[in-house]
């Protein structure tokens, strides 16, 4: 029988770069989170996520999330991970997988920080190491190329993270939603919200990056992307404009009161391409 649940999203964690506090509310795309001794309900990319005895490490690349188990279990619904495995989570509320992870890459990752203040966590990777290079000696095995932290090239990985990594567009891919009508629905609402509440970053972050060099966002076109969200928000009452309504889908135009936002896709998302209504 579980133990009463633990706020295991509220408490802290390391990072494995440099063993800083933070929790799994707050991480970065890219950053790896290590967890001890956790039992109980665990909110983690959109779903709830079952440890018990959980010592391990979470985390979000572009392409999915992960929940790497270095002692006790991670499970979501049928899908139970234990030590040596990763639940991978991926957008649009795809079925969750169990893998073995690459603990011989996985050690690499910890920062000599992240190994003094968890020692014990740092053992049984250790640990699933040897088994797992033991395997790869005797043939049982062969050295998994999954890296837990970039699900595919590592050079794309890094050139989208900026555009498909950040929390604002992160949250509605991880949100379980599957059905494109309501994938654009939570990208309009989600913009209207962050202009009347002039969140720039998160509206910068919905926005279309054709303009400002597609979707790499290099040399200083993410930095043009915020100048131009703070500019649009500084623009109009958005909160008069947009009003208090859901948008709704018309004519291939989303509208909420005078504002009609049109939305253009790429790769598995969609971006606000153009926004108009109201008068400064």
């Amino acid at each position: 029988m579980l133990s009463a649940p633990s706020t295991a999203s509220a408490d802290p964690g390391i990072l494995l770069a440099d063993a800083r506090a933070a929790t799994s509310e707050t991480l970065a795309t890219g950053e790896q989170l290590l967890l001890t001794s956790r039992t109980g309900e665990m909110p983690f990319a959109g779903k709830k996520i079952v440890l018990a005895g959980f010592t391990g490490i979470v985390g979000y690349a572009n392409e999915l999330a992960y929940v790497v188990v270095l002692d006790g279990s991670a499970a979501l619904g049928d899908a139970i991970a234990g030590a040596g495995y990763m639940l991978i989570l991926r957008p649009y509320g795809a079925p969750v997988s169990v893998e073995q992870f690459d603990a011989i890459r996985l050690a690499g990752k910890w920062s000599d920080q992240a190994k003094a203040a968890a020692p014990q966590a740092y053992a049984s990777l250790e640990s699933i190491r040897g088994g797992q290079e033991l395997g790869v000696w005797f043939g049982r095995l062969g050295q998994t190329s999954y890296n837990v932290a970039a699900s595919g090239s590592a050079r794309y990985e890094q050139q989208t993270r900026t555009l498909m990594g950040d929390p604002a567009v992160r949250d509605i891919r991880f949100s379980g939603a599957s059905d494109p009508h309501e994938v654009e629905r939570l990208v309009a609402a989600s913009f209207l919200d962050a202009l009347k509440a002039g969140d720039v970053k998160a509206a910068a972050a919905l926005m279309d990056p054709t303009p400002f060099g597609g979707r790499a966002l290099s040399g200083g076109a993410d930095d043009a992307r915020v100048m131009a969200a703070s500019a649009l928000i500084s623009s109009r009452n958005w909160s008069q404009v947009a009003g208090a309504s859901a948008p709704q889908l018309a004519g291939g135009v989303w509208r909420a009161g005078d504002a009609s936002l049109q939305l253009r896709a790429i790769d598995d998302f969609v971006f606000v391409s153009r926004i108009s209504g109201g008068t400064k």
